[in-house]
């Protein structure tokens, strides 16, 4: 019986649409040798994953792609090629994360470069294979032309490999939805969750927290899921909780009701984290993360002080899932220094620029 869509083109160009028949038609293609690929991983790395979830995240994970390509990609290429070429997709990605930062145990500077914001990230993926880390965790930035920094931070369900096969779509994810110009971090989820929907596994979604913060302070974010935030004002001794809600990627489209808006003054710091932090943090403790934490004093800031109530919590007990927590600080003096002019001293007082990522 012929394929409902005749050439490799008409196929992807019905995915994208959400064609009939498209997803029946490229699994039958793909499922097979998806599966013995995965059987040899399974083999090889004697990972303890379900062979069929490993099979079914991966076969989504080459449908994901597809739907992220240009159409014209795959102009005049063959069926064999075609097939080959998303198999040979699926086999690198199965085999060493796409993300650097994804195996990174602790490393900084991963954001763009900002004037007006510093970052310091901590990555503590769940699961090894072979010699690399593997997390569902994944992060993302971007500056814009009028100076605001976008981080998103997001959280495939469940964690370690399997959920790493489905997180590592999301840099394409990322990059597609940037095409139609989006102005707020609601839109841009939207245009995500337009892109997930129906082309993830039944019951795995996205959640994610969406940051864009412009060059005079404000700071607008979006949730997707469950979001938690830690908020320190100045040298304050004692951060905030902010708690946000709104629906995971790929079950119901976000809003921009669910936004909120704040304004970061010069040393104000925000902490955006996965809930891996949170909840390993509240393991075997009912105690609120904000009195755990403490006061903090003594020029220490909040990156370092989380970072090391993470390491006592690790040692009690044993890390329960991905953890990934991104840290800006806001430096207002020397954006507004560099507002000023080109005249203006935008040294620190250390005679150095302080104006590095």
């Amino acid at each position: 019986m012929a394929p409902r869509y005749p050439t490799p083109p008409d196929l992807v160009e019905a995915l994208q649409q959400r064609g009939d028949g498209a997803r029946a038609q490229l699994h039958e293609m793909l499922y097979f040798p998806i599966d013995r690929l995965m059987e040899a991983m399974r083999g090889r790395y004697r990972l303890q994953h379900e062979q069929e979830m490993l099979t079914r995240n991966a076969l989504h994970a080459g449908e994901t792609y597809l739907r992220t390509r240009p159409i014209s990609t795959f102009a005049s290429v063959s069926w064999p090629a075609f097939r080959a070429a998303v198999l040979l997709h699926i086999a690198k990605l199965a085999s060493q994360p796409q993300a650097p930062q994804l195996v990174s145990r602790s490393r900084q500077g991963e954001l763009p470069r900002s004037l007006c914001y510093s970052s310091e990230i901590y990555s503590l993926p769940y699961e090894r294979v072979g010699d690399s880390w593997f997390s569902g965790d994944w992060f993302g930035g971007r500056e814009l032309s009028d100076g605001s920094l976008w981080i998103l931070l997001a959280d495939i369900t469940g964690h370690g490999y399997h959920a790493y096969l489905l997180a590592s779509t999301l840099p394409d994810i990322w990059q597609r939805c940037w095409e139609p110009a989006p102005s707020t971090p609601a839109e841009l989820l939207a245009a995500m969750h337009d892109l997930l929907a129906d082309c993830l596994p039944e019951g795995v979604y996205v959640e994610c927290t969406l940051a864009r913060l412009y060059s005079d302070g404000e700071v607008v974010v979006a949730p997707a899921g469950g979001s938690r935030l830690l908020l320190r004002r100045g040298r304050q001794e004692t951060p905030v909780l902010l708690k946000m809600r709104g629906p995971w990627l790929g079950l119901i489209r976000p809003s921009p009701a669910e936004q909120q808006t704040w304004t970061l003054e010069d040393g104000d710091e925000l902490l955006l984290a996965t809930d891996g932090l949170f909840d390993q943090l509240h393991e075997h403790t009912p105690i609120d993360v904000v009195q755990r934490l403490g006061r903090i004093a003594g020029g220490a800031g909040l990156f370092e002080r989380v970072r090391a109530l993470l390491q006592q919590a690790l040692e009690h007990t044993e890390q329960k899932d991905d953890i990934t927590m991104v840290l800006v600080r806001r430096h207002g003096r020397i954006a507004e220094a560099a507002a000023a002019g080109p005249h203006e001293d935008l040294s620190s007082p250390n005679g150095t620029a302080d104006v590095s990522v």
